[in-house]
């Protein structure tokens, strides 16, 4: 009497999918409230430049209100590229999957 073969189980799991796709959603999530943060940012210094220029302070610099453009332009780039890092993560999951369906079906 012989047993019939069965195949053995794929052993070569890399990621824990819940931990992932949990990692991901939160990684969107963080380039958004960095984005959200560097634009109160700039908008409370260009609020308070126009304020101080209104009241006498000092005269208008346009120069430092386009200087201060630069900060939504970083958090805009964080943001793309945490979005980057994690749809490469989700890339990697669908890897590990594809491999598994593949080792499966030998």
């Amino acid at each position: 009497m012989s047993k019939p073969t069965e195949k053995p189980a794929f052993l070569g799991t890399y990621f824990e999918r819940d931990a992932v796709l949990r990692l991901a959603r939160w990684t969107r999530i963080v380039a958004w409230a960095i984005l959200a943060v560097y634009l109160l940012q700039y908008g409370y210094d260009t609020f308070m430049t126009l304020l101080n220029s209104i009241r006498g302070g000092y005269p208008l610099d346009w120069y430092y209100l386009m200087f201060n453009l630069a900060r939504p332009l970083q958090g805009v780039m964080l943001l793309v590229v945490l979005h980057i890092l994690s749809s490469g993560l989700l890339i990697l999951l669908d890897i590990e999957d594809n491999t598994r369906r593949a080792a499966r079906n030998q």
